[in-house]
């Protein structure tokens, strides 16, 4: 069997791994990686976000090691939250000590006088899990930040994303006593050398088929065969696996219904805009990121990248690199890259999260298809798409295939269990 795998990020380089049939990676950019891409400018290496490895899965976690091998590193997290000018421990409930005595005693008697009714979309779901104080003073306008929708229009089969705070630990928090929440995270592996790009590089075969610069025009059925064409040349699979935006997929697929073409509009993403900023002295080694709920800063995370590896800027400097999520039609979309990257630095400068006179180099990414918004009516939609695309024989996978805010563990353990099926057909 001959397998066609369109895109080259870490959902079709992972399949390509487990896979013992014969396959090849079709992507549209000069080099395989999608999300999982790493950029260098002036010796700083950045990512398209704070891309860090962990999971609950201990055979994916295991896996993750056996495949980097030496060039990896064992990391604790050192998140924090800008609040009020003042650097709160990581997540919000565990840095309630640190809080003003009002904003302390608001948070924990909200969330132990908690009778918000069971919730039906994202906002009222943060209120009925954490109470006002929380809600209001963190959660909802970080996430407002992030999603750039209202979050009433936000559904709830994605929260598990978001662990419940055990009582005990609001409470050891609120009276000062050290604690730590999102265990599944607090340790994390990360490549010593080469940015989340080196696990990339990792999971690819010496002996493996990957075409690059082939950017799919067309994708139709042959008798039993699949073809794709990029307009020059065509290619010839009997099994077709999508890895690439649902979105784009569908534009290239002839006779598709308008039940499936009115779902698959009604999706939506957000982008992201990745901006460095790297500078001359070793400042800004010392913290995993710092999250961002304040409303009047654009950017919602700064990540920085020289914590995760020392290998990631050049000796005696450091960086950061912040992300700014929109979309089509939003303010932030058209602005051009200088006049964000010169926004983002006042901004950081003036609450003196950088010297603005440290800067020796900047660069900015923009990359379309970041986040999955699960909407209310997103499991409707996906349902329909997903059911088309097994009628007619084609495998979805990964986040914007399938369409589902997963992170990278869940892509490679979902990329593991679709090869081991395709493994069995003849």
């Amino acid at each position: 069997m001959h397998i066609g795998i369109l895109g080259g990020g870490l959902s079709g380089v992972s399949l390509q791994y487990f896979l013992k049939h014969h396959s090849e990676i079709l992507e549209k950019e000069n080099r395989i990686g999608g999300l999982c891409r790493t950029f260098v400018k002036n010796g700083f290496y950045y990512d398209i976000g704070g891309h860090i490895l962990f999971s609950e899965n201990n055979n994916i976690i295991n896996f993750i090691k056996k495949v980097l091998g030496r060039n990896i590193n064992y990391c604790q997290r050192k998140n924090e939250i800008l609040f009020k000018n003042k650097y709160v421990k990581y997540p919000f409930e565990n840095g309630i000590g640190q809080l003003d005595k009002k904003d302390a005693y608001e948070c924990l008697l909200s969330f132990l006088r908690n009778d918000h009714p069971k919730p039906v979309n994202f906002k009222e779901w943060i209120y009925y899990t954490f109470g006002n104080g929380i809600a209001e003073r963190y959660l909802i306008p970080y996430n407002e930040k992030i999603w750039k929708n209202p979050l009433e229009e936000i559904g709830l089969d994605w929260v598990e994303r978001v662990p419940k705070p055990p009582l005990e630990d609001i409470v050891k928090s609120a009276v000062g006593i050290e604690t730590e929440g999102y265990l599944h995270q607090l340790h994390f592996y990360y490549p010593k050398e080469g940015g989340i790009e080196a696990l990339i590089k990792a999971l690819q075969k010496k002996d493996s088929s990957v075409t690059t610069g082939f950017e799919v025009k067309k994708i139709q059925r042959r008798g039993q065969d699949w073809i794709v064409s990029d307009g020059n040349s065509e290619k010839q699979f009997d099994k077709l696996v999508l890895t690439i935006p649902v979105k784009e997929a569908v534009k290239y697929i002839s006779k598709i219904p308008k039940k499936v073409l009115d779902a698959v509009n009604a999706l939506r993403h957000n982008s992201v805009r990745i901006i460095l900023m790297g500078v001359n002295n070793e400042s800004l080694l010392n913290r995993t990121a710092l999250y961002i709920p304040d409303r009047n800063i654009v950017a919602h995370r700064i990540c920085y990248t020289g914590y995760f590896s020392k290998n990631m800027v050049p000796k005696g400097y450091s960086s950061l690199i912040a992300e700014v999520t929109t979309h089509a039609g939003h303010p932030l979309y058209n602005i051009s890259p200088s006049h964000l990257t010169q926004r983002v630095i006042h901004e950081l400068d003036k609450r003196s999260i950088i010297n603005k006179r440290d800067i020796i180099c900047t660069d900015v990414k923009d990359i379309e298809y970041a986040y999955v918004i699960h909407d209310l009516n997103h499991k409707r939609n996906t349902d329909i798409i997903k059911k088309f695309f097994a009628s007619i024989g084609v495998e979805l996978l990964g986040r914007f295939a399938e369409f589902e805010y997963i992170n990278m563990d869940e892509v490679i353990n979902r990329s593991r269990k679709m090869a081991d099926r395709l493994n069995t057909l003849r």
